[in-house]
């Protein structure tokens, strides 16, 4: 069971509760927040999703996870504090003896110029986030942490953090799921909710084949289908809905050494998996609503499905890629895989209650960085469900930190994310 894993150095408080909580979305953040309200005590926890565990977004995840307020996003204290726990968490999750691709293997952050590395390596090393053990490395220490994967003679600097590490995303929300399942939980697969309705005594749950949930509390951790949710509520989040595609490669003989690594100047990731390359940039990421034409549908569950996103990342790869990274000549596609990231005008997450209830708490707004924050914000929005301790302050993450007449539909936050130089969608693109 649960209680006899691993997982007492994370601290979660036990004190049992005989109420019954609701988790809408069964993604990393989803699952997590019902791992949550179990270990600490929670009498009955339904998930609700529509597809199996994972098998939206997280599954699509590049499956890397770091400090990223060092330097990088500013989420402060409290969102290093989410990080961490990510950190933490997923070692536990592999300490339980299953494979979930979890390698300790650290982030590099690579600069290709001069000006490169004062706006984007620099700001790394002097972050006041930054763990002890941050490095500064040039091309030639680049090259003994990477052997090979990348060429360095086109590069400049790098900060390298060695407490970053990667996981697969799809075998990690599988072990998650089956926690989950040995430790009672109610999965509803297969289910969509069609709206939430907070009354006097609890919230009512209602399914798209008519049935009815009397809950004590609901979580609404459904990633880029919340809004759709929240409606019954009145309460709309300032979300950007943006499809990003990850690529994995053939198997191309790569050693199990490298750290991931980040380019921002090449506006991508990569990283060696299991001696092929995961790979993903900016060229395919698009909002979901510029490429159905259509700012009012909403997309499938389950993954997506935009080959043109697939066309301009392999035009991307032979044009610049190949060109900093020889083992993506010649590569073919094992892989690819198609997710929705949702971002928020301020880059940061959106974990709290929703205005004006009591009784409904939304755990969302990613950021493409699901993958890192989710297990601390299931964690963060069990807490404030059930009227615990949190983990962290979640003032800066809460929703009315908007107001909702400045983004009346996606292609506002679009704007404001374009403004804010987190993102760049024009329409023409």
């Amino acid at each position: 069971m649960v209680e006899h894993m691993k997982f007492d150095d994370l601290e979660i408080a036990h004190e049992a509760q005989n109420v019954h909580v609701v988790v809408v979305g069964a993604g990393i953040a989803g699952c997590a927040a019902a791992f949550h309200l179990l270990r600490s005590g929670v009498g009955k926890v339904t998930i609700i999703d529509p597809v199996e565990p994972g098998g939206s977004t997280t599954s699509a995840g590049a499956g890397f996870v770091s400090h990223w307020s060092a330097g990088m996003i500013d989420m402060g204290p409290e969102g290093l504090t989410l990080q961490q726990y990510g950190l933490d968490f997923y070692r536990a999750l592999a300490e339980l003896g299953q494979d979930i691709g979890y390698r300790a293997r650290g982030t590099l952050m690579l600069s290709l110029t001069p000006e490169g590395h004062e706006q984007h390596v620099r700001p790394v090393l002097e972050s006041v986030h930054a763990p002890k053990e941050m490095q500064a490395l040039d091309p030639a220490g680049i090259e003994k942490l990477t052997q090979g994967l990348v060429d360095t003679s086109r590069l400049y600097s790098a900060a390298y953090n060695p407490h970053g590490i990667q996981l697969e995303t799809g075998k990690a929300i599988a072990v998650l799921g089956d926690l989950i399942r040995e430790a009672g939980a109610n999965m509803l697969i297969g289910s969509s909710v069609t709206g939430v309705e907070e009354h006097a005594s609890g919230v009512r749950v209602t399914l798209s084949e008519g049935d009815v949930i009397e809950a004590d509390a609901v979580i609404l951790a459904a990633g880029a289908w919340n809004n759709s949710v929240l409606e019954q509520t009145g309460w709309k989040l300032p979300l950007l809905r943006v499809v990003a595609t990850r690529i994995l490669t053939d198997n191309r003989g790569l050693p199990g050494v490298s750290p991931t690594i980040q380019c921002r100047e090449l506006r991508l990731w990569l990283r060696e998996s299991y001696g092929s390359v995961l790979w993903g940039t900016a060229m395919g990421y698009r909002p979901f609503y510029q490429l159905v034409g259509d700012i009012k549908r909403e997309p499938p569950a389950g993954h997506q499905n935009f080959p043109e996103l697939v066309e301009a990342l392999h035009a991307h790869q032979r044009d610049v890629l190949e060109d900093y990274f020889p083992s993506l000549v010649g590569s073919s596609v094992q892989e690819c895989v198609q997710g929705i990231a949702c971002y928020t005008p301020d880059n940061a997450l959106l974990v709290g209650r929703v205005p004006g209830t009591k009784r409904i708490v939304v755990a969302g707004g990613d950021n493409e960085s699901g993958v890192t924050h989710g297990p601390g914000m299931g964690r963060l929005a069990a807490e404030i469900a059930t009227g615990r301790k949190v983990i962290a302050d979640p003032h800066r993450f809460r929703l009315d930190r908007f107001e909702p007449a400045a983004f009346p539909d996606e292609a506002a936050v679009a704007a404001a994310l374009e403004q804010h130089r987190v993102l760049r969608f024009r329409e023409e693109a």
